[in-house]
């Protein structure tokens, strides 16, 4: 009988040919233990190939194009269709430490901690993308509420009982706000590298207002469920 995974990475995906199978390809080497690690991608319809990019890969593969433009409906399928005790939410822009799987489940090994993220740097980043990270990585340990291009992860059980993501711009932020209902999260030193395509398309001091803004809307409770379809459209067209 072959062993239930520990671990469920779920990509939600929309046009990402150029990246997607990189990452997936960087997930399983980075793996400590491939035979306790389920890969899930949930498409909400691309209009390129990235469906076709990983068709030969070791993934279980959704296409749902009733989620485009809302990325956290496809988040809480992939936590739906998932069978590990632990669920670890990546990007597919977003490479993955060695033996990620490893430090995930020493961190929650720990009794009180329900889950966490890891330290986030941008690949090949300018000065400006190296101070951000350094500024978003005392902002997060503050406040412990992590963005989704961080590697958010947590056990399968509280994610259920929180009720996943909501459907709203900053969901990871919401999302970590009623994890800590039910215990700790950790941050892990050991960091991701993520892509500065946003930054790179729009301009650094553009999406960096629009950044902040939204992060003193989300600290000041208000809603951000209208600016989700725009964000992420936005983001579509910029690559």
């Amino acid at each position: 009988m072959p062993k239930n995974p520990t671990i469920s990475v779920i990509i939600p995906t929309l046009n990402e040919e150029v990246l997607l199978r990189n990452t997936v390809e960087h997930t399983l080497s980075k793996a400590c233990h491939l035979d306790e690690l389920e890969i899930i991608v949930v498409d909400a319809g691309s209009s390129d190939a990235t469906v076709a990019s990983i068709e030969d890969l070791p993934v279980q593969l959704y296409v749902e194009p009733q989620f485009k433009l809302q990325k956290a409906k496809s988040l809480n399928y992939g936590i739906k269709k998932s069978s590990g005790d632990i669920l670890l939410f990546l990007d597919a822009d977003t490479l993955l430490p060695v033996n990620f799987d490893t430090l995930i489940l020493q961190e929650l090994n720990e009794q009180k901690c329900v889950g966490g993220a890891f330290e986030m740097r941008f690949i090949s980043p300018s000065p400006l993308l190296f101070i951000l990270s350094k500024i978003n990585s005392i902002r997060y340990r503050m406040w412990k509420t992590f963005y989704g291009d961080q590697g958010i992860f947590c056990k399968r059980r509280v994610a259920l009982e929180v009720g996943g993501f909501p459907n709203t711009l900053m969901e990871a932020a919401f999302f970590c706000k009623q994890l800590m209902k039910y215990g700790k999260l950790a941050v892990i030193s050991e960091p991701v590298m993520t892509s500065p395509r946003r930054f790179e398309g729009v301009g650094f001091w553009k999406v960096f207002g629009y950044d902040v803004l939204m992060w003193l809307k989300f600290m000041f409770g208000f809603s951000l469920k209208k600016q989700a379809k725009d964000y992420w459209k936005r983001n579509l067209e910029n690559g």
